[in-house]
């Protein structure tokens, strides 16, 4: 996995790959930028695999082995593309790390059989030499830190402000709530209300319908009386 997935969705889109300066050497050489397991042809790699360098001191508590992994091939694989045509410091470290770096007389090994494959080798030639290939690592870390630091910052810039709306948007909603709830409240009150309210009405309504049909019978009791009085007692 390259550097490219680990900074996903730059301010751009893809992450540009990045350029190594040309040095005295023929070759411009570029680290690589694509996923490690689909390895594209445009980068050289030694017909020598890369030994794994040992690693010391490193203070892991804030990677995982997996990220951790991917970044040692990511910097294995960028140092293989920056080797230079001839024999050069990369063919000497390649020896020297083959046979073990912790082994002085290895170095004096290594240096001879380079002297025999160039007469130009000597030993400031190789010192200048990891010099450069230093700084063009040196180069693309970097460039590789500020990206991570924008991409954290862009993050961190993108959870306050869903993390500030969020909170904006549960307040409003905790103010309609209450207003709600105030709402409900005096709804419920009102509702409690509503008996004492039309009660006394209605029951005056009862008791004047009450009233209507009494004095309407009274009378017309009345009324039927007197007609059947007439009707027995007129002749």
């Amino acid at each position: 996995m390259g550097f490219k997935s680990w900074f996903v969705n730059d301010v751009e889109g893809d992450t540009p790959k990045q350029s190594i300066e040309q040095t005295p050497k023929e070759n411009t050489t570029k680290f690589p930028d694509v996923e490690t397991k689909s390895q594209s042809s445009s980068f050289s790699f030694p017909t020598t695999p890369t030994p794994t360098p040992v690693i010391s001191n490193i203070t892991q508590s804030n990677t995982s082995q997996e990220h951790l992994n991917n970044a040692l091939d990511v910097y294995d694989k960028g140092f293989d593309s920056l080797n230079q045509q001839g024999y050069d410091f990369y063919e000497f470290y390649q020896s020297v790390m083959n046979a073990g770096p912790d082994n002085p007389q290895i170095y004096q090994m290594a240096f001879m059989m380079g002297t025999g494959m160039d007469k130009t080798v000597t030993k400031e030639k190789l010192v200048d030499q990891s010099g450069y290939y230093i700084n063009e690592i040196n180069k693309v870390y970097d460039n590789y830190v500020v990206k991570g630091n924008n991409k954290k910052q862009e993050t961190l810039n993108q959870k306050t402000n869903e993390n500030q709306s969020l909170v904006g948007e549960l307040d409003l909603m905790r103010q309609q709530m209450d207003a709600l709830q105030t709402q409900i409240q005096d709804r419920e009150m009102k509702l409690k209300a509503i008996e004492g309210k039309y009660g006394p009405i209605l029951n005056e309504i009862d008791s004047k319908l009450a009233a209507n049909d009494i004095a309407k019978n009274k009378i017309v009791q009345s009324i039927e009386q007197v007609k059947n009085g007439i009707i027995s007692n007129v002749k």
